[in-house]
């Protein structure tokens, strides 16, 4: 029973949005204060975004199960769901508990970083909202996943919210002023397009069933060879805002640090864009992909602490 549970989790994906929020929450210690009231208050925020993503997971199982939208020709993993492990009713209340959890965990960090803004704290809540609302509804109701407006609810909330919305946080619990600057919009944009790679090279798995099924993704609108184009084209234009996100505010050789740290994504990129035809093969990319983009982050926190005890 555990070991279904921790396939409805999705475990690797979760590295996407903790090493996300990561990065918005070193951005808010670099433009900030690092103290033990600043820690806590990015605990919560990176607990609040895990929650989310595994609300996430686990409506989009919900939605094809319900849907009936996988068939015996998948190409990606087999969730409990799908084979009756776990019923729609148990996943549906697990769903019930990680939303309440979030929500939880969510309004203790906004407490924390806003109390004392109330309109700052409004926007935030009516953000949460939408986040809990997206996670729900990319697969159920109005399926907007199905409709290939997946890539960009995931640039929205695994990108400009998880980044610069983790940044204004830990300002806000450091009492400076909540702004926004130059290298939070680029890095912010750079790995929101680095997320939506991830769901697009899930999609590129599964191009044939999802046209036989009914799912309109990008990636079965555009084909194989068109998708695998747009995943090309995905890897330039975020490297490309990374690396310029660290010439406008920090130091020239720290983008050999980030060029080092693209290779593993360039390499997964290059291999689905080569095996685009061959399902099986793409498969095996978004795990890589996954570690790829974790290992940019990682090297992006390595970066801002760098510049803030050396440099800032």
């Amino acid at each position: 029973m555990m070991s279904d549970w921790l396939s409805e989790l999705r475990i690797k994906t979760l590295l996407l949005s903790f090493t996300n929020c990561a990065v918005g929450c070193a951005l808010g210690f670099y433009y900030g204060v690092v103290s033990l009231y600043t820690v806590v208050a990015a605990v919560l925020i990176l607990a609040t975004g895990v929650l989310l993503q595994i609300l996430s997971n686990f409506a989009d199982d919900y939605g094809d199960a319900l849907k009936e939208a996988d068939s015996e020709k998948r190409i990606g993993p087999i969730r409990a769901v799908m084979i009756g492990s776990i019923s729609l009713t148990q996943l549906r209340k697990a769903m019930g508990t990680v939303t309440v959890a979030a929500t939880i965990c969510g309004m203790i960090a906004l407490y924390m970083c806003l109390g004392h803004d109330l309109q700052a704290l409004s926007w935030f809540v009516f953000l949460g909202v939408l986040a809990i609302l997206a996670a729900i509804f990319y697969t159920i109701g109005f399926a907007y996943g199905y409709k290939g407006f997946g890539d960009i609810a995931v640039f929205i909330f695994f990108g400009l919210a998880a980044v610069i919305g983790s940044q204004l946080l830990v300002l806000g619990a450091s009492g400076q002023p909540v702004d926004i600057f130059p290298d939070s919009i680029y890095l912010a944009c750079a790995i929101g397009i680095h997320s939506v790679m991830i769901l697009h090279i899930s999609a590129m798995r599964d191009i044939d069933e999802d046209r036989t099924t009914g799912k309109k993704t990008v990636a079965a609108r555009l084909g194989h060879r068109l998708s695998a184009l747009y995943l090309a084209v995905m890897f330039v234009v975020s490297s490309m805002l990374s690396i310029g996100a660290c010439l406008t505010s920090h130091k020239l050789w720290e983008c050999s640090i980030l060029a080092v740290a693209l290779i593993p994504l360039l390499a997964s990129t290059y291999r689905a864009f080569i095996h685009c035809n061959d399902g099986n093969k793409v498969a095996k990319e978004r795990k890589y992909s996954l570690i790829g983009i974790a290992i940019h982050n990682v090297a992006w926190i390595i970066i801002l602490v760098i510049d803030f005890w050396f440099y800032y």
